[in-house]
This record gives C-alpha cells, sequence and structure tokens, in this order.
C-alpha cells in the first residue's frame, strides 16, 4: 500500500502558521500633514510638484504603512498615484471640502485615508455649522476598515483650525471654540458610528491628523485634546518627552512659531501605547514630520 503523502498537510500546517503569524502583528497607522500636495505651497510649479512628491514617496515607502492618514492634500489623482507606489496601499477615501471663498467647488487642503485594508466603508463630512460658528472649516475623513483577524477599524483623518487669527484674545477664543465644536462632532460622530455598526464587532477607533494645537499648555483656551481624552481617546504622546514629538517644524523665514506637537494619534479599543514621529524628514518636503503608531488589540 502506497504512503500517503504528507507535503499537502505541510503546505496546510505552513500556510495557517504564516497567516497566523501575519495577522498576529500590529497594524502600522501613519499620519501626516505633507504641506499643500503636490508642490508645498499653492500654485507651486512644476519643478516644487516634482521634488516633493518624490521625497514624500520615498518616505512613504519606507515606512510602509497598513493605514494611511493624510492632511493638506491638493491632488487626488497625484495622491492616488502616490499611494500606489507603496505595494497593496489604496485609496479609500478623498475629501471634498468646499473652499471657503468659492463653495461651489473642492478647497486646496482635503483630507484622506488609505490603507491596504478592505473598506467596509469611506466617507467624507463637512464641519457643520454651530451657534455662534456659522463657518467652520474643513471636516473629517472616515472609513470603516475590516481587521484582519475580523472586526472593524474605524478611522478619522482630520485637519483642525489652524492658528491664523488667534493673535488677539478675540480671535484666540474663536480659534479654541472652532476646535471644540470640531471635536465634539467628531466624538457626536463617533457615536453615531457606534449605533449604525452595532451588528459589527468593532476592534478599536483611532482619530489622527494635524490638530494644529496640544496638549502642553501652549493654547490655554483650546480644549480639543482634553475633549477627546475625556471622550474615552487615549493621547498616545501622553507620556512622550515634549522634544521626541515636534512634528510641526517652522521654515526658518518664518520666526513667528518655534516648534512644536500639532500631529496627533489617538485611540481607543487598541492598546494603549506611545505613538513616534520620524525625524529627519526635510523641511524642504513638508512643515510636519509624519508620525506613526502600532495598532496592537488588547
Amino acid at each position: 500500500m502506497p504512503i500517503p503523502s504528507i507535503r499537502p498537510f505541510l503546505s496546510l500546517a505552513l500556510g495557517a502558521v504564516l497567516s497566523s503569524a501575519l495577522y498576529a502583528e500590529p497594524l502600522k497607522a501613519v499620519a501626516w500633514n505633507i504641506e499643500w500636495f503636490p508642490g508645498g505651497r499653492p500654485n507651486a510649479s512644476k519643478g516644487e510638484k516634482y521634488k516633493q512628491i518624490k521625497g514624500v514617496k520615498g518616505i512613504l515607502g519606507t515606512m510602509d504603512p497598513d493605514i494611511f492618514l493624510a492632511q493638506e492634500v491638493q491632488d487626488e489623482k497625484v495622491f492616488g498615484k502616490l499611494v500606489a507606489s507603496v505595494p497593496g496601499l489604496k485609496v479609500d477615501v478623498f475629501s471634498a471640502f468646499p473652499d471657503r471663498n468659492k463653495p461651489a467647488r473642492p478647497g486646496p487642503q482635503q483630507c484622506a485615508i488609505a490603507s491596504k485594508l478592505k473598506a467596509n466603508s469611506a466617507w467624507f463630512e463637512t464641519f457643520k455649522p454651530a451657534e455662534n460658528l456659522p463657518s467652520l472649516s474643513r471636516g473629517f475623513a472616515f472609513a470603516a476598515l475590516q481587521h484582519p483577524d475580523g472586526g472593524l477599524i474605524m478611522i478619522y483623518s482630520v485637519h483642525l483650525k489652524s492658528n491664523h487669527g488667534s493673535d488677539t484674545p478675540k480671535g484666540e477664543k474663536n480659534v479654541a471654540d472652532t476646535r471644540k465644536e470640531s471635536a465634539r462632532q467628531i466624538i457626536a460622530h463617533k457615536a453615531e458610528m457606534a449605533k449604525k455598526f452595532a451588528g459589527e464587532k468593532i476592534v478599536g477607533w483611532v482619530v489622527g491628523g494635524d490638530f494644529n494645537t496640544n496638549h502642553d499648555g501652549q493654547f490655554p483656551m483650546c480644549t480639543a485634546v482634553a475633549d477627546l481624552v475625556k471622550a474615552g481617546f487615549h493621547n498616545s504622546w501622553d507620556t512622550t518627552p515634549k522634544e521626541e514629538r515636534l512634528s510641526w517644524r517652522n521654515h526658518p523665514k518664518y520666526t513667528r512659531f518655534k516648534p512644536t506637537t500639532f500631529d496627533y494619534l489617538m485611540t481607543t479599543g487598541f492598546k494603549e501605547t506611545q505613538a513616534k514621529m520620524i525625524p529627519d524628514v526635510s523641511i524642504e518636503i513638508s512643515d510636519h514630520a509624519p508620525i506613526e503608531i502600532l495598532l496592537e488589540k488588547k
């Protein structure tokens, strides 16, 4: 009687082991404001666009994220080509926030989410006007992504109000109130999504991007970071020394603001770990450094 071959069984067992090992690894999420991409400024020249695209592509390829939260993107097609340069990465949602000066068309600073995961659903929403805040800029990109082990990861890519106009007490309060209202709407949306996806297992949530504020007391009227923490999100910079998270570096020709923390990845549902800033990214590529975090299930 011939002896049955054990090769198929070994192949199946090896495949199961490799699959298990792959899914056991934490997923890497990256957030990056890539400064008027492509080009680094409005109305950039072809040469400026080429230079920034090349630089961003190299850094993104080295980082090789599973989930990429991008802000301040001008061109959806160019962003799609950038994302496609990383094997397995594809665009899940690209916002179309209206231009404040010409609301009939999209503005030049959009948010996006790209990933290597299958998207259950994805869309963007503009921040809604509120009492005493008739015109909130931008909004958020949202995606419900399927975790390789099952369940969903809920992702928000955000770019909160800048600090322009905050050089007077009235202006500072307006900026702080605007960011507070934006954080409130994100928290409210999270509650809505928990109900909408009540039949699904939700592994965890991530809110990331350029907050234009921090938890260091630099903007005493602003409570956006504290409000998200109060709502249950973990501030992944909470124990990281300040000097290791100065994600925004001002251009040398401007001196009003010193380097500071503007970029955040806040999570809930995952193990509470610290984010990491990618150092030595040339300011010619972006005035923001990318940040990353490993998403590990509890």
